[in-house]
C-alpha cells in the first residue's frame, strides 16, 4: 500500500500520539545509555584512584633529626607554593634518607637540574627545588607515592618504564628489574656501586632500589636526638658465651664450595630466641626485611665512618632513626635469607655502602 494512502487513513491526532512515543522511548533510551557510561567512568575512576592512594603512607609525623626539624618552615613554604602541602611529612621523611639535614644539598636536589652531586650549596634551593622536583614527578606519577619516591631516585624514566611495563605502577621486583638493566648500561662509566647487599646479589647497582621502604621507614614520628656519643668500648652483639662459626675473609662457600669473601663473622645462636643487641651507642640507619641476601637485617651507624651490621635475624624490634644505647636489643637470632641455618653475621663497615667491610675482630677484642 502506498505511503500516502497509509497516512490518509489514519489519523492526525494517532500520528502525532505516535511520534510523541517514540521520541519519549528514545530520550530515554540516551539517558539510560549515558548514565551507564557514567557510571562505568566512575568505577574506572574509583579503580585508579584506589591504585594511586598511597597518600596514607605520608600520614603521621616524620621521624627527623633536630638539625633537619629546623628546615621544617622553608618545607611548609615551598610545599605550598608548589601544591604540595600535604606531602611535608614525606618531603621531610625524604630528606632524612637522602642527607639527615647534615649536607648543604639536603635533597640531594642537583641531580634534578644535571649538576653532579651536592652542586647546590644553599640549603634552602637545594629544598625549593628538591620540592619542585618531587611534584613534577608526582604528577607525572599520577599521584601514585611509591613510583614518586622511586622516581626521586632513579629518574623521570622509571615513571615510563613502569607504564610501560607494569601499567604505571610501582613495584619492588620493577625497582630491580630497572636498577639492573640501567646499571648494565652505565657502569662501565664508573659512576655507579652496590649500595646495598641485596643489590650486590641481583645487579641492581644503579640508584637505590631499596629506596621506598627506607624513606617511609621514617614516617613513625618524633624527632631523632641527632647526638650520639659513643663509648670508650664495644660490646658483643650476642651476650654470654660467644661460639664463633666463621671468621672474616676468604672461606669454602657454604652452598657451592667455591672460594668466596666472607665480609663479617659468624655467630651460633638459638633460632628465634637469642637476643641480639647492639655492640655499642649508634642510630639505626636502614632496615631490611627481605627474604634473600642477608635476610632481616640492621644496619647502625656509631660515628662518622663506622657502622655495623646484623644479618639473617628472625625478628627485627628496631626501626629506621632509632637511637640505640650499647646493648640495646635489635632483634633475634634467626636463618633469614642465604642462610645454612641459625646464627648472626656480623659485620663492620666503613661507609653505609656494601663492600666498605673491615674486619670486625678488632673491634670486638677477638
Amino acid at each position: 500500500m502506498p505511503w500516502s494512502l497509509l497516512l490518509g487513513l489514519v489519523p492526525r491526532k494517532v500520528w502525532l500520539w505516535l511520534i510523541g512515543i517514540a521520541l519519549i522511548l528514545f530520550i530515554l533510551q540516551t539517558v539510560l545509555f549515558a548514565s551507564a557510561i557514567t557510571t562505568l567512568i566512575g568505577f574506572e575512576k574509583s579503580d585508579s584512584s584506589e591504585d594511586v592512594q598511597s597518600i596514607d603512607d605520608v600520614n603521621g609525623t616524620a621521624q627527623v633529626s633536630a638539625q633537619l626539624e629546623n628546615y621544617r618552615p622553608l618545607f611548609e613554604e615551598y610545599a605550598a607554593e608548589y601544591g604540595v602541602s600535604d606531602y611535608v611529612e614525606l618531603l621531610l621523611a625524604k630528606t632524612m634518607q637522602e642527607s639527615g639535614g647534615r649536607l648543604d644539598d639536603v635533597m640531594q636536589a642537583s641531580e634534578s637540574l644535571g649538576l653532579p652531586p651536592n652542586t647546590i650549596e644553599d640549603p634552602e634551593r637545594s629544598i625549593k627545588v628538591g620540592i619542585r622536583y618531587f611534584a613534577d614527578m608526582l604528577e607525572k606519577a599520577g599521584g601514585d607515592v611509591k613510583l614518586t619516591l622511586q622516581a626521586y631516585n632513579f629518574g623521570g624514566g622509571f615513571i615510563d618504564y613502569a607504564d610501560n611495563h607494569n601499567d604505571g605502577e610501582y613495584s619492588k621486583e620493577l625497582a630491580i628489574e630497572f636498577s639492573q638493566m640501567k646499571y648494565q648500561e652505565l657502569k662501565h662509566t664508573g659512576m655507579y656501586s652496590c649500595v646495598r647487599p641485596e643489590s650486590a646479589e641481583t645487579g641492581a647497582c644503579y640508584g637505590d632500589i631499596g629506596y621506598v621502604d627506607a624513606v617511609l621507614g621514617y614516617l613513625e614520628g618524633g624527632v631523632i636526638d641527632s647526638d650520639i656519643e659513643p663509648t670508650e668500648e664495644w660490646g658483643m652483639p650476642i651476650s654470654g658465651a660467644l661460639t664463633q662459626t666463621s671468621d672474616y675473609g676468604m672461606r669454602s662457600d657454604p652452598f657451592d664450595g667455591t672460594s668466596t669473601m666472607h665480609r663479617g663473622i659468624d655467630f651460633a645462636c638459638t633460632n628465634a630466641v637469642t637476643p641480639i643487641q647492639s655492640v655499642d651507642n649508634g642510630e639505626v640507619v636502614e632496615v631490611e626485611r627481605s627474604n634473600s641476601g642477608y635476610g632481616k637485617n640492621v644496619l647502625v651507624k656509631h660515628e662518622e665512618g663506622l657502622y655495623s651490621l646484623y644479618a639473617h635475624l628472625y625478628t627485627i624490634s628496631v626501626q629506621n632513626g632509632e637511637v640505640l644505647q650499647k646493648g640495646a636489643e635489635i632483634g633475634k637470632c634467626g636463618s633469614t635469607g642465604n642462610s645454612t641455618g641459625p646464627h648472626l653475621h656480623f659485620e663492620v663497615m666503613t661507609k653505609n655502602q656494601y663492600g666498605s667491610d673491615v674486619d670486625p675482630a678488632p673491634y670486638l677484642g677477638l
